[in-house]
């Protein structure tokens, strides 16, 4: 099996879903072809940075070129400034989620090292600031604030500040502007205490750590991450939903652990080999949820098994990609 084929072929639907004024044909019915309702520019913004990954190890021409398309929307139809042209978000039905600011940074940075379009980088960077500006007294983050009124919502997503983590040192490891690493590791060493991201198998909180470990070999982010993997190999209940998009984010957050530096001290050969034989096992799992074009329905138990929306093959592809990565047979 051709993990790498797999990541390809997803990667290649997602670019025939563009449409011509840039936006995803977001989300549909397999069986009928038919759209279903509903926009998240948190979703465009996570399949365009998944498409350009997997770019990096397939130079396909159209999936370059439907990202900027895609990009252009983005920034054409979302981006805003909130209160001064310095404060840009990505504002989408009058609300500023972090999420929205962090995938977009991460989509903009992943087009930029592709193009070295400084504007990308210019946008980037004041997505990144604004994040970093809603930093609480206890060093948490606004997830949700409304933008004409600027209230701040109460609602709160279990993977905002892992994405928001993950775009900040992403941009560090593009600029090496310690502005941003400072920030994250300040965060982070709030966050580690207290377990944040354990109950919710948080693969958002993995990719962040794995990149941060390029930066700084720690135990204390070495058992956060640890903790985080535990908690998905113990507590499997995600499998018995039998839905594909949780099963592939469980087995991205496995895959970024086994990429995360290790102190010379540890030794988690077994822990490992435990993640390896579960992403197997997901993978394979993975793979019943996948059409002949390369996408991948919602699968579940209820109306909706049938659907098919950009996120559901944005993570799939990004679970095959990185296995593909390993060197190692399904």
């Amino acid at each position: 099996m051709d993990t790498l084929e797999i990541a390809h072929t997803g990667a290649a639907c997602l670019a025939n879903l563009i449409q011509k004024n840039g936006s995803f044909k977001y989300r549909y019915d397999s069986q009928e072809a038919r759209p279903l309702k509903g926009y998240n520019v948190l979703r465009h913004a996570g399949a365009v940075w998944a498409m350009l990954d997997v770019y990096r190890d397939v130079s396909d021409k159209k999936i370059l070129d439907c990202c900027r398309q895609a990009t252009h929307y983005l920034l054409d139809t979302y981006l805003r400034f909130y209160r001064s042209y310095n404060n840009a978000c990505i504002c989408e039905n009058n609300t500023i989620k972090l999420g929205g600011n962090a995938l977009s940074t991460l989509a903009l940075v992943s087009l930029f090292e592709t193009t070295q379009d400084p504007f990308l980088l210019t946008i980037a960077e004041r997505l990144a600031q604004f994040m970093v500006d809603q930093r609480m007294e206890n060093n948490g983050l606004v997830h949700k604030r409304y933008f004409k009124s600027g209230k701040i919502s109460k609602f709160h997503s279990m993977y905002y500040t892992g994405e928001a983590l993950f775009a900040l040192v992403a941009l560090y490891r593009l600029t090496q502007q310690k502005y941003w690493y400072d920030a994250v590791r300040k965060i982070e060493n709030e966050l580690a205490p207290e377990d944040y991201g354990v109950k919710e198998q948080s693969h958002w909180m993995l990719y962040f750590l794995e990149l941060l470990s390029n930066y700084e070999v720690s135990s204390l982010y070495y058992h956060h991450a640890e903790k985080i993997v535990l908690h998905i190999l113990d507590n499997p209940e995600y499998l018995s939903w039998e839905r594909s998009t949780p099963i592939a984010c469980r087995s991205e957050g496995l895959l970024a652990f086994l990429r995360l530096k290790r102190p010379d001290t540890i030794d988690d050969k077994t822990l490992c080999e435990r993640c390896i034989e579960q992403i197997k096992y997901n993978l394979n799992k993975q793979l019943g949820f996948r059409l002949p074009d390369g996408s991948f329905v919602r699968g579940g138990h209820d109306r909706r098994k049938n659907e098919v929306r950009i996120d559901y093959i944005q993570h799939n592809i990004s679970s095959f990609l990185h296995f593909s990565r390993l060197g190692l047979e399904l």
